[in-house]
């Protein structure tokens, strides 16, 4: 309920996207055909994000189970997968 909200800071899609934060992030959504639909996207965007802020390199098990709790009918998520794979990658090897 929104009452429970109260006090509490909530990140949207889009202040992650005005920000800049995502952007790789969404270009490799972009790359690997991971939209499809689009109805899945600000989800699997949003929890793909918060993983790469906690695991620097998750492993392909460590993905699927972080965005366990979207759901997708279009990818098959094996593209959604790719793409943050690739994003931690990128991520990692501009900071190395």
């Amino acid at each position: 309920l929104t009452v429970q909200a109260q006090g509490a800071s909530v990140e949207t899609i889009e202040g992650l996207s005005d920000s800049g934060e995502i952007a790789d992030l969404q270009a490799a959504f972009r790359e690997r055909n991971a939209l499809q639909c689009g109805y899945c996207t600000p989800g699997m965007l949003m929890t793909a994000q918060d993983l790469l802020m906690h695991v620097s390199m998750p492993d392909r098990p460590a993905i699927r189970e972080h965005l366990a709790g979207n759901y997708c009918r279009c990818t098959g998520y094996q593209a959604i997968v790719d793409a943050v794979e690739a994003t931690a990658r990128t991520r990692a090897e501009r900071h190395a």
